[in-house]
């Protein structure tokens, strides 16, 4: 529940600021009637993600075995690479979205192109959206369907709390600093998304383990206790993992953040 529950607050946060910064921008311009747009295109994407959801439980959560392995193993590969990509998309957009949306804005009212405000609301949303389905799908194998949904719709319910206090509010929210800090819980996310995709293949044959059980902590941390069960929602913690899980989880955090000071920090220093 707790995975679900970041996933979503992370998902709905970006979707509802990117909304949030749409309105708020229609307002100040003066151009409030074209908000209903924004708002149908915002809408039809919601309703689009759940229709996925709903599709792939009804076509493949019903596999079993080695098919079942290879499917959840090829979804968690999948939420990894989108959720890297995303962590770079944070660390390249943080200081400039506002004014790019803004730009955005301008260009589809003076040009008089209303579908195109109806499309930035959608694909901002759509985009949220598909990820959430997809990550909600590779964590679904940690969670059983109840806690994903209470999860979800804490996670939702708090992103549109925390959004609108931001723009209510007189308070001065830097962007970059929230996506710094959820970049971080996602670099997390996605190590143990990882493994635990790696583990999926090596169930199925497809991967060698290296060495079984490199370590066993299950004395310290129960896999099956309150505390390992959220350490393994969120860090996708295994008391005992193979070799290859144990370096691939290692590799990518390192790697991450070589590549984020290599590429990020120490360009905005200079």
């Amino acid at each position: 529940m707790i995975s679900s529950f970041l996933i979503a607050l992370r998902e709905g946060l970006e979707a509802f600021l990117i909304i949030g910064i749409i309105i708020s921008y229609l307002y100040k311009i003066k151009e409030r009637k074209y908000i209903k747009h924004v708002a149908f295109g915002s809408l039809a994407a919601i309703v689009i993600s759940i229709a996925l959801a709903f599709i792939l439980e009804a076509t493949l959560g019903k596999l079993e075995g080695r098919p079942e392995q290879i499917f959840e193993g090829s979804v968690m590969f999948l939420a990894v690479a989108v959720l890297t990509y995303m962590i770079f998309w944070m660390n390249r957009q943080s200081s400039s979205i506002r004014s790019d949306i803004e730009i955005s804005i301008n260009k589809a009212i003076n040009k008089q192109k209303i579908f195109s405000l109806f499309f930035l609301g959608f694909i901002s949303v759509l985009r949220e959206g598909l990820e959430t389905v997809l990550f909600f799908r590779a964590i679904s194998t940690q969670s059983s369907s109840r806690e994903l949904l209470i999860g979800g719709v804490l996670g939702i319910t708090l992103s549109i709390a925390v959004v609108a206090i931001f723009f209510i509010s007189t308070a001065r929210i830097k962007i970059g600093t929230f996506f710094k800090v959820t970049g971080i819980l996602i670099i997390l996310i996605a190590a143990g998304l990882l493994t635990n995709g790696i583990h999926e293949f090596q169930e199925a044959g497809i991967l060698p383990a290296i060495k079984d059980h490199v370590y066993a902590i299950n004395n310290i941390i129960n896999g099956e206790s309150v505390l390992g069960n959220i350490l393994k929602s969120v860090l996708g913690y295994n008391p005992s993992p193979s070799l290859l899980e144990t370096i691939a989880y290692l590799v990518y955090i390192i790697l991450m953040i070589f590549l984020i000071r290599r590429f990020f920090i120490s360009k905005k220093s200079n």
